[in-house]
């Protein structure tokens, strides 16, 4: 897929391969390189999977023609990506599952690291040569829950290592924090200082940077999943119907059903939580911030296309009275796309060192 970003502050020289970015999400994955003039370039995948049994060949074989990825196994088979998502949709009796969950790594799922292999290995090829650089983000460890960033990065960077091109390529890991990576997509004409906050489907991801060093990070689970989970709980739906529905909902009008009051009132909570955690940690690191001037906030990510969202967040923050003057809250041309952009600009920065 072909971004409409043409910030080409960072080149090589044409014709020679490019170092790569990846934004390793809890729903979404996707990788970013550059083209010869220098603009960027995307690719994208859904980070799900729908467990099939395997007693009707002729599906099974129906969607291997059709092109769509699979895992084979004794009695059952994974069908991988967008194309489970749309399975899921269709036969509502099927469960769709992740390989991730609230940001890291899902222990549960035990063939998740082959799974993830699989979709990560697809977005990053090809390889122009061996040893390329390759920055790939990592969420903080969560504030409001037990999770195991460490483990996770340890797994994503055993996944990218295990990759090798036709040729005997293979690439070279680095991980990035993923609310960083965001202020370097976004944030390169005011110095690389402001707030980066992605919005995924597993966490809430946060960093303020000054001049590209982060002075604090953290993440809250209590992003897209949270929303889909607490609002079908209260409405008695399934997750899947509460996903699909809640791109329907503008968060800036008042809720007509059932299910439009659970979900606006789980973004409007979601919202809270994260500006109250950043008016945390300004408190925990005012020794360390000391700008003069009002700082921008990056909001990016795919919880946050909600129609409304950028409103009801910038309204929220403004009420807040935070130790810093708020500058611009700025939604990137293509959220689902900032952090592995942000990764790719890591990586460039590294090879040019």
């Amino acid at each position: 897929m072909r971004g409409s970003y043409n910030n080409n502050s960072v080149r090589k020289e044409k014709g020679k391969n490019m170092a790569i970015g990846v934004d390793v999400g809890t729903y979404t994955l996707v990788s970013c390189k550059r083209n010869d003039s220098g603009d960027f370039l995307f690719k994208k995948e859904i980070n799900a999977f729908l467990e099939l049994p395997l007693e009707n060949r002729f599906v099974f074989n129906m969607m291997r023609q059709a092109g769509v990825p699979l895992i084979e196994r004794e009695k059952l088979a994974y069908a991988l990506g967008e194309a489970a998502v749309n399975m899921a949709y269709t036969l509502p009796t099927l469960e769709l599952k992740r390989p991730m969950r609230d940001g890291c790594v899902n222990p549960k799922e035990k063939d998740a690291f082959q799974i993830m292999s699989i979709m990560l290995h697809s977005l990053i090829e090809p390889i122009g040569k061996d040893g390329e650089t390759l920055y790939y983000c990592v969420p903080a460890n969560a504030i409001n829950q037990e999770t195991d960033a460490d483990y996770h990065q340890k797994v994503v960077e055993s996944i990218f290592k295990s990759y090798e091109s036709e040729t005997g390529y293979k690439v070279t890991p680095k991980p990035i924090n993923e609310a960083l990576a965001l202020v370097y997509a976004e944030l390169g004409a005011k110095a690389f200082t402001g707030v980066g906050i992605s919005c995924g489907g597993g966490m809430v991801n946060v960093c303020f940077a000054m001049y590209g060093n982060p002075i604090f990070q953290f993440a809250i689970v209590n992003s897209g999943d949270w929303i889909d989970r607490q609002a079908a709980k209260a409405t008695g739906e399934s997750i899947t119907f509460i996903n699909k529905e809640k791109t329907k909902v503008d968060l800036r009008k008042n809720p007509e059903t059932l299910v439009e009051r659970a979900i606006i009132t789980q973004y409007r909570l979601m919202i809270e939580k994260t500006i109250q955690g950043i008016k945390d940690g300004l408190s925990t690191a005012k020794q360390s911030v000391k700008s003069e001037n009002p700082v921008d906030f990056v909001v990016a990510g795919g919880t946050s296309m909600a129609t409304g969202f950028i409103d009801i967040f910038t309204e929220t923050l403004k009420q807040a009275n935070l130790s810093i003057k708020v500058g611009e809250v700025i939604r990137p041309a293509e959220p689902l796309y900032s952090v592995a952009k942000g990764c790719l600009i890591a990586a460039e920065a590294a090879d040019a060192s």
